[in-house]
């Protein structure tokens, strides 16, 4: 791809390829109707690959796509593949879906359909735990205590209100994970 590769369109397409089907829009993948857990960057790697099915999409290309303004180690790209071959269940029962090809790229070879169906509402994991008493989630145990983070917590709880997303970032060990788990209790 000497051009680049250009942003995956957000409309509500929907793209089934094997036993899948992928909500760009949405950022949800669904095997079997079943919602798939998989990394962002992972999702990314999938939505830049699926958008140039049967296209050899440079390593460059999607390194620029998914860490736009970041200089990172080809071996992420690699770990991030992995772990999409393995979410995609690639090779198992002989479904083949991603190629490598080496010293130039990657490429999509499952045969791809495209449909405009919108997808029903489903709500977050926090929002279907927090209405089925009894529900198992998925969260990390809450810690006993924390300190001098109440006014953190109760911001990020009032942005999630009108926002659907919120990103919580800074440097590592100041305590991250500690205010989303509490957020999501």
């Amino acid at each position: 791809m000497s051009q680049g590769i250009k942003e995956t369109p957000q409309t509500d397409e929907v793209i089934s390829f094997g036993p899948f089907r992928l909500y760009p829009a949405q950022r949800l993948i669904e095997r079997e109707g079943v919602p798939l857990h998989l990394g962002g960057r992972a999702l990314d790697i999938l939505l830049v690959l699926v958008e140039h099915a049967g296209e050899v999409v440079s390593k460059n290309d999607l390194m620029a796509r998914v860490w736009p303004g970041v200089t990172v180690d080809e071996g992420s790209l690699r770990v991030h593949v992995a772990a999409l071959r393995k979410a995609l269940r690639d090779g198992e029962s002989g479904a083949r879906y991603l190629t490598t090809l080496t010293g130039q790229g990657y490429c999509f070879v499952a045969p791809v359909s495209r449909s405009s169906e919108p997808r029903p509402f489903a709500p977050s994991p926090l929002e279907a735990a927090s209405s089925k008493p009894g529900h198992v989630h998925h969260l990390p145990a809450r810690l006993t205590r924390m300190v001098g983070r109440d006014q953190t917590v109760q911001e990020i709880s009032e942005q999630l209100k009108t926002e659907r997303f919120v990103t919580i970032v800074g440097p590592g060990g100041i305590g991250k994970t500690s205010v989303v788990v509490s957020v999501g209790y």
